[in-house]
This record gives C-alpha cells, sequence and structure tokens, in this order.
C-alpha cells in the first residue's frame, strides 16, 4: 500500500475521532524532550495508530533574517534544500524519497525555515539519512540555484498581474514600514537578481546550526531508540555557541487613518486590508481575540460575513486576521468588492466593527464560537505531522509545554466580559491604515475623506 493511500484512507476515521475528541478532554501520547550535546532539541512522540513517522524541523530564521539589500534569500536557501544534498543530486534525492512511498519537502515563512519528511516506519533509517543531508550538507548546485533564482523572479513577475498578492504585500508595507516583518518573504525584483550562490551558502552556514533548531518526530517510533537514531545521524553537525538576538524589534502602534490607494486603473474590482499592529503570539490575551475573531469574521453566521456578505451583498469574501510573530503582530480584515462600492464597503465593515466593540457578543455567539474552537481544534491534531507542527509551534513561541491539552479548556475559561476588554483594546475602528487596489480615478475621491490618503503606481 503506498504512503498516500495509506494517509487518505484514514480521513473519515479521523473526522470521527475528531467530532468524539471535541466533547472529551484531549489525551496526547507522553512526549519525550531532550535536548542533544550539539544543542539540538529534540521532541519525540509514539502515536502507533498508523505505521507512519513525520520528521519536522524548525529553524529560527526566516525572511526577518535576510540582509538587507538581500531580500529572498531564506526562501531561496530553503527551496534549494532538497535540490542536492550529501552524495546526491536533485534528481537522486527525489528518486530515494519516492523509493520509499515518502514525502521530503523544505520551506520558509517570516521567522522560520521548516524541513519536513514522512516515511513508512520500515524506512526510518533510510528517511532520517535523507532528512539530515538536506539540512546539514546541501550542495546548492550553481544550476540549481540559477534555476531557483529565475523561478523566484518570474512569480515576483506574475505577482504584479494579482490584485489580491499585491494588496497583501502594499498593505503589509504601509502598515509595518521598516520594520524586517514587512518585506516580501520572496525578495524584490531588485533584490533577488542582486543574490548570489555565495549569500544562500551563507545564510545556510550561520542559521541552520543545531542550537538554533528543533526537531520533531512523531509515530510510530520507539523514543528511546529514535533518540539515539537521531543522535547519531547529527553527531557531526556543530553549534555556533552564537547568542542570537530577535533580528526585529516590537513594532508600535500607529496612530491616525491613512489610506493607500494602488493605482490599477484596468481594475474592475477593488481588494480592500484595512487593519493595524497587533500582538504577539505568546500574548496573554490569545484566547480572548482568538474568540472575538472567531465571532467577527469565522463562518458564516459571524458578524462581517452576515452583514456586509449575506445581507448587503458588498463581497463575496470578507475574514479577518491575526497574523502573531515572536515580537509583534497585525491584525487585518481582508475584502474586495465592486469599485463603485468600495466607500460603501469599508464604511459597513468598520461600522459592524465598531458596533461589536462597543456591544460586546451575544451570549449565543460566544458559546457558538467556543463550541467551533474547542470542535475543530482536534482536526489539526490527527496526523503525525499536524501533531509534530503543532508541538513545534508551541516550542518556538515558548507556549506551556501543556499548550495543546489545555487548549479546550482555555477557550472555555473566557468569559464575556474578557471578549470585551480584547475588542476594545485590538480591534481597531479608528487608528488604523487601509490600502486598496482600485481604479485611482474612483478609489481616489471615495476614499479621500476617510484619512490621509496616498496614491502610488502598481510597480
Amino acid at each position: 500500500m503506498s504512503l498516500q493511500r495509506l494517509t487518505a484512507g484514514t480521513a473519515g476515521a479521523a473526522v470521527l475521532w475528531a467530532a468524539a475528541a471535541s466533547a472529551t478532554p484531549l489525551r496526547l501520547p507522553p512526549v519525550t524532550r531532550t535536548q542533544l550535546k550539539n544543542g539540538l532539541a529534540v521532541l519525540v512522540v509514539p502515536k502507533r495508530e498508523l505505521p507512519l513517522v513525520d520528521l519536522r524541523m524548525v529553524v529560527r530564521a526566516g525572511s526577518v533574517a535576510d540582509p538587507a539589500g538581500k531580500e529572498g534569500v531564506a526562501r531561496l536557501c530553503a527551496e534549494l534544500l532538497t535540490e542536492g544534498a550529501g552524495p546526491r543530486d536533485a534528481r537522486q534525492i527525489a528518486e530515494a524519497i519516492e523509493s520509499v512511498g515518502g514525502q521530503l519537502s523544505a520551506s520558509s515563512g517570516a521567522e522560520r525555515c521548516f524541513v519536513s519528511a514522512e516515511v513508512l516506519s520500515k524506512d526510518f533509517a533510510a528517511g532520517l539519512e535523507l532528512f539530515r543531508d538536506v539540512v546539514v550538507r546541501p550542495a546548492f548546485p550553481p544550476e540549481e540555484f540559477a534555476r531557483k533564482r529565475d523561478e523566484a523572479l518570474a512569480t515576483i513577475a506574475n505577482d504584479r498581474n494579482d490584485p489580491s498578492t499585491v494588496a497583501d504585500r502594499e498593505y503589509r508595507t504601509f502598515l509595518l514600514q521598516s520594520s524586517p516583518l514587512a518585506h516580501p518573504a520572496i525578495g524584490t525584483d531588485a533584490s533577488v537578481k542582486s543574490l548570489a550562490r555565495e549569500d544562500v551558502v551563507g545564510f545556510h552556514q550561520r542559521y541552520f546550526t543545531p542550537d538554533n533548531a528543533l526537531l520533531a518526530i512523531v509515530g510510530d517510533v520507539d523514543p528511546p531508540a529514535a533518540l539515539r537514531a537521531v543522535e547519531e545521524a547529527f553527531r557531526e553537525w556543530k553549534a555556533s555557541g552564537e547568542r542570537r538576538a530577535l533580528p526585529y524589534a516590537p513594532v508600535p502602534q500607529i496612530q491616525g487613518r491613512k489610506v493607500l490607494v494602488v493605482d490599477k486603473p484596468d481594475a474592475t474590482q477593488t481588494q480592500i486590508r484595512i487593519g493595524c499592529i497587533g500582538v504577539p503570539r505568546n500574548h496573554p490575551d490569545y484566547f480572548p481575540i482568538m474568540v472575538a475573531r472567531t465571532i467577527l469574521s469565522v463562518g458564516f453566521a459571524s458578524r462581517l460575513t452576515d452583514q456586509i456578505r449575506v445581507n448587503q451583498g458588498l463581497t463575496y469574501s470578507i475574514h479577518s486576521s491575526f497574523d502573531m510573530f515572536r515580537n509583534a503582530g497585525t491584525f487585518t480584515i481582508d475584502t474586495f468588492t465592486r469599485n463603485e462600492t468600495i466607500r460603501e464597503c469599508v464604511d459597513a465593515t468598520l461600522k459592524e466593527v465598531a458596533k461589536l466593540v462597543g456591544e460586546g457578543p451575544t451570549d449565543a455567539e460566544l458559546e457558538r464560537a467556543k463550541r467551533f474552537m474547542t470542535g475543530q481544534f482536534p482536526l489539526g491534531l490527527q496526523s503525525p505531522g499536524e501533531l509534530a507542527d503543532r508541538l513545534l509551534d508551541a516550542e518556538f513561541f515558548g507556549l506551556a509545554p501543556d499548550y495543546l491539552e489545555r487548549y479546550a479548556d482555555q477557550v472555555n475559561a473566557v468569559t464575556p466580559a474578557d471578549v470585551r476588554r480584547a475588542l476594545k483594546s485590538y480591534f481597531c475602528t479608528d487608528d488604523l491604515r487601509v490600502a486598496v487596489v482600485s481604479d485611482a480615478k474612483v478609489a481616489r475621491p471615495a476614499l479621500e475623506s476617510l484619512g490621509e490618503l496616498t496614491v502610488k503606481p502598481l510597480e
């Protein structure tokens, strides 16, 4: 049986299990936490329902660590990890993982690079060898570097034709200004063109060290045996000894309203982003914020969907999000509308947020949000890979060791007063930024009374 079929075949069972789990306390297998002599933090969790093992590594470096003028280097480094490592070239790596019916990948985000592998438990040794090589011994072949850099440049060019991507990029920079969190992870046309293979090699050498990484192994494994195998596999990986400070400062809250119009003369619809500075992931009001956000914009019964989409017909999609990092965060409302209803959509959205902030939620809304959150949460813990990702999230952000098991209790402990406090504190209605991608001839007169307005060409 192939790995893909084995995984897919359990989907129905996972849903049923999650439905039952939502009504009972969550009990996870024991987590073995160890730090190897070289500084690598390792978590091992036996989960033997399926003969699968997932390996997940997080390296504490992402696009926020890109040097000025070299934006995009973290992403390019991650993209190249599986394109040649140890004794194998890209084709041989692909053939090796496919020969055991497994999966191997690498990616990056704002603060992290990720490496993932999934294999059948009988192939754990082979999977660990491949995994180790792409983490520790990537070759960064010149021809693969050139190909991946060209692909990045092509993606940047194509993104200029996607109003939603343009809106996300421009809003992020408009809101976060000079923070390293502001620039797109892929980089810019100029920064990517400036990258050389040596930049990628240097990034890897500096940040891909065991004392800057977390490893989770979840699945059909014996923890002591898995730890012995990991210690042997990574025995030559040397710690840097570097004391690493966060590469960015907290972002101060904004004052007043400002509006950015990105001029796209051929646009018939307007992409809209509204928001302000949020909070870090380990903020003490995390659960009240998430409950409030669910009431505002998650599901068809949420305030924004019910009013802006269903009742007023101003959009087909509207939602809010809190992006939370180690030292900062953002709150964003994301939607789109017809050009002729830009101001109506923005005003209606802000009115609905202000109404919820002013009145607070109803008892029914609060109960529905809690049921949704506690019911959905177990669905993200079913596969070994999903559980590994959640455990690494908790470790990375410094959350309590029992965070996953106490999730439902902490959601259910949120009171109406907690939600009202979160709404008043973190859901902005006055001090905010509005970024739109639209025909400026329409958008400017519609939005100029909303706040200080700037028009810029589509770049």
